[in-house]
């Protein structure tokens, strides 16, 4: 059975029902002030963005392989301005930060509000140009794929650096901001696996199918090591230095004598050593039947790993988080089943030609 799909006016209906879903779910599902918005603001909003940076990359790249699969993944663009009104849902909720108030300028409660809605509309507004020009296959495609990617790469450090590491001030990491971006792009790669698996036209057997499906599992692969480089790259050098207030981020997150050390080396075997283990042969590469539980896995990791960032400071409700995770799924479903209806300025008969090229 297929995902049902629609039109702009659709899309548009649909994500208005989700920010109302889940605006009443944060209003009456939990007692108090929680992070459960904020998990999935950005898990969701990585997922979508990253989609978008893998083709932007290629773009850059004059890579071949996406061609089959850049219309899908280009039609997660409509959900950053979806995640930007839920932003602004959750502005009731902003107390959970402990600078929430500061008479710092660059902690006024409107230039923050401002500065991450405006961004996430310029991202949208650039992801929006930038798929327009791929899909009609001009050389401002490039250029626009690399305007892109700096915002791209800008706004996920500032997801990680003022949503989630601030939850914890005066506590620091100057690779927190790296670490959410690889996350971002590899989320990307995963959805660019699952969308692999249900395509149709043309048939798997076909060269093109193999050369696109190699080439996402390597990626696949590659960045889950980059990953887990990073891992340990912020692990060990905090770790080592053994300054009370760096190592107490940590130590509350992955020490043993913590709820929480069973979860971080799940987190680990999910995102990196299962992925390293099983992707490693070629063949296993060729099999949408293993890089996809893996490309899952995966997702289900990142998704673990912000609730092990955000869960020891702010309490999630886990009710909300449910519904949350629900709602939006669908909708991203919803818009990446109906791209071909919802991508700017393009027809049917012009995306396949472009798709085709």
């Amino acid at each position: 059975m297929k995902a049902p799909a629609t039109n702009v006016a659709g899309i548009v209906v649909g994500s208005v029902v989700v920010v109302a879903v889940v605006a009443l779910a944060e209003a009456f599902l939990q007692d108090a002030p929680g992070g459960s918005l904020l998990l999935s603001m950005a898990f969701w909003l990585a997922l979508a963005e990253g989609a978008i940076a893998l083709v932007a990359a290629a773009e850059v790249a004059r890579g071949t392989w996406h061609h089959d699969i850049k219309a899908t993944l280009l039609s997660a663009y409509p959900m950053i301005p979806v995640i930007a009104a839920l932003f602004i849902a959750f502005i009731p909720q902003m107390g959970v930060y402990p600078w929430w108030g500061s008479p710092h300028f660059w902690a006024q409660k409107w230039l923050f509000i401002a500065r991450h809605f405006v961004w996430m509309m310029l991202t949208f507004l650039i992801a929006r140009r930038f798929a327009r020009e791929a899909l009609r296959g001009t050389d401002a495609s490039r250029r626009w794929g690399v305007f892109y990617l700096l915002f791209f790469a800008l706004g996920q450090t500032l997801v990680g650096l003022e949503w989630v590491m601030s939850l914890e001030k005066p506590w620091f990491s100057t690779l927190f901001g790296a670490y959410f971006i690889v996350e971002a792009f590899q989320s990307g790669i995963a959805v660019a696996a699952v969308v692999l698996l249900f395509l149709r036209d043309p048939p798997r057997g076909d060269e093109k199918w193999r050369f696109a499906q190699k080439s996402v599992a390597g990626l696949l692969f590659g960045i889950s090591i980059f990953w887990a480089y990073l891992y340990f790259t912020q692990m060990i050098v905090i770790w080592y230095g053994n300054l009370p207030e760096e190592v107490a981020y940590l130590a509350r997150r992955i020490g043993y004598h913590t709820p929480y050390w069973a979860l971080a080396r799940v987190i680990l075997g999910m995102c990196w050593v299962l992925p390293f283990v099983v992707l490693m042969p070629k063949r296993a590469k060729l099999n949408p039947r293993l890089v996809v539980p893996m490309a899952v896995i995966i997702l289900a990791g990142y998704f673990l790993e912000k609730w092990l960032m955000i869960g020891p400071a702010v309490r999630v409700g886990v009710a909300p988080l449910v519904v949350e995770t629900v709602a939006l799924g669908l909708l991203l479903v919803l818009m990446m089943r109906s791209g071909r209806h919802t991508l700017p300025a393009e027809t049917p008969g012009r995306l396949a030609a472009a798709e085709g090229r």
